[in-house]
């Protein structure tokens, strides 16, 4: 199962980083500006999780990440000067990096002794804070603060792989799939049917 969640991150490291790149074209940023918004959408979250956990900062460690986040801002930055990639296209690699990065996240916490609960926030914070970043950096309100159910699919998968993991003797490919399944499918079924999560308000008598 290491290797299948070492590919599986490298994988989740070049979607992150394409959907930066998409960021930034949307937004009209050079060359420089693209890599950035690359590498940190690639390893925000990842980063973040680390220094909760205490970790070695998991590109510190190993700069493939690093290498990968960086080929593939320079590859997609000249691929989208020809090619128009709508915005869709942007919600849907993010879509899928949350599926990625919600395995990686809750699979390192649980290697380091991490209660499940925080195996669950850990795949979450793993899978949305680099999205986060990218959005705050590109002047949009990131998706992690809006209706959209997005966090909620994050935590649905990272519980799903926490469970299977910890609870039943099921191969760990098959725990990876289903979690990461579980989470896509949330969050695309999210985006086809603009289904969003009950937002708290005033009620209607309120004074404004």
């Amino acid at each position: 199962m290491d290797a299948l969640i070492f590919w599986s991150d490298l994988v989740g490291t070049a979607v992150f980083a394409f959907s930066g790149v998409l960021a930034a074209g949307h937004k009209r940023m050079d060359l420089f500006g693209a890599v950035v918004l690359a590498c940190v959408t690639a390893t925000g979250g990842g980063t973040i999780r680390d220094i909760l956990l205490d970790a070695p900062v998991f590109w510190v460690h190993n700069n493939i990440y690093l290498w990968i986040s960086g080929i593939t801002a320079l590859v997609s930055f000249y691929l989208i000067r020809y090619f128009n990639i709508p915005r869709r296209v942007l919600a849907i690699a993010d879509a899928m990096g949350l599926a990625v990065f919600v395995v990686i996240g809750a699979e390192k916490a649980l290697s380091l002794g991490a209660s499940p609960l925080i195996a669950v926030v850990m795949g979450m914070v793993t899978a949305t804070f680099g999205g986060l970043i990218r959005d705050l950096l590109s002047g949009e309100i990131p998706l992690l603060l809006r209706r959209e159910i997005y966090a909620t699919a994050a935590l649905l998968g990272a519980a799903v792989m926490v469970w299977l993991d910890l609870y039943t003797s099921v191969p760990g490919p098959i725990i990876v799939a289903l979690a990461m399944a579980v989470t896509l499918s949330i969050r695309l079924a999210a985006m086809r049917w603009d289904l969003s999560a009950p937002t708290a308000r005033f009620g209607h008598n309120r004074d404004n």
